[in-house]
């Protein structure tokens, strides 16, 4: 057989796989990849390393931090564990998409026979069909980049956040917003719904800051940028302008009566 002398350099690879050179670098550095160097000193990519950094991006599409991907792939199975993994991914998000079909088909014969959704069935139809998966783009890692110091960024990057960390997550921020949008127009933040809305979105920011003030202002900055940018926009069940100045709202209410 003869020996496989595919090779490509990193701007090459980065164009076919549609990222950057400085994501291949960073992956370099945290020593998820070991490019070679030709004689020029210029690194190149053989089959290895291109198998090795499809593995790398299929875990990152998963929502896998780099910390916990570099220790899936210092065990057995290499890329061909890695897809059994997202295959697994994509059966868990088809029957999931199937179920919010199924209840988006039941949405509307409802409301073709009755006129009208109740509260409660539209926060429920908004929750079962939110799409949560975070894809962390560019614009996304320069926003992160702007405003969280580097020691902050190796802090997140380093807890133990897996996919299903990743999913509890962003499903509990997708019914916190689901039922916001429950609650009607001109809601009254004051109310006990409202602040018990409140109170979820306090333990989901406590738990992502670790009641680090300096991490919670950095986050703070960091989504009113995204917003305001439409980086966030892209993203699925990404907070409204309207969500956070009603969680704004009930934020004060819960201060005023703490």
């Amino acid at each position: 057989m003869k020996p496989n002398v595919f090779q490509e350099t990193g701007a090459a690879i980065a164009q076919r796989f549609g990222i950057t050179s400085k994501a291949l670098r960073v992956y370099e550095r945290l020593g998820l990849i070991k490019p070679r160097r030709n004689g020029a000193g210029w690194r190149i990519y053989q089959q290895p390393e291109i198998e090795r950094l499809g593995a790398i991006l299929a875990l990152r599409q998963m929502g896998l931090p780099l910390k916990r991907i570099g220790a899936l792939l210092k065990g057995a199975g290499g890329l061909d564990a890695v897809l059994e993994l997202q295959e697994s991914a994509l059966l868990a998000a088809r029957a999931q998409s199937d179920q919010a079909l199924a209840l988006v088909r039941l949405a509307r014969q409802r409301l073709a026979q009755q006129g009208h959704l109740s509260p409660d069935e539209v926060g429920n139809l908004i929750r079962s069909t939110a799409m949560t998966e975070l894809k962390w783009t560019p614009d996304m890692e320069a926003l992160a980049q702007k405003h969280y110091t580097p020691e902050q960024l190796q802090e997140l990057r380093a807890r133990p956040f897996s996919a299903a960390d990743q999913a509890r997550v962003s499903t509990a921020w997708a019914n916190v917003f689901a039922d916001i949008d429950a609650l009607g127009p001109d809601a009254d933040p004051a109310t006990e719904k409202a602040l018990e809305i409140g109170r979820r979105a306090q333990a989901l920011i406590q738990e992502f800051t670790q009641g680090d003030g300096e991490m919670l202002k950095a986050a703070g900055a960091f989504n009113r940028d995204a917003m305001q940018s439409g980086a966030g926009a892209a993203q699925p069940g990404w907070m409204s302008p309207a969500h956070w100045q009603f969680m704004g709202r009930v934020f004060a209410e819960l201060k005023a009566k703490a």
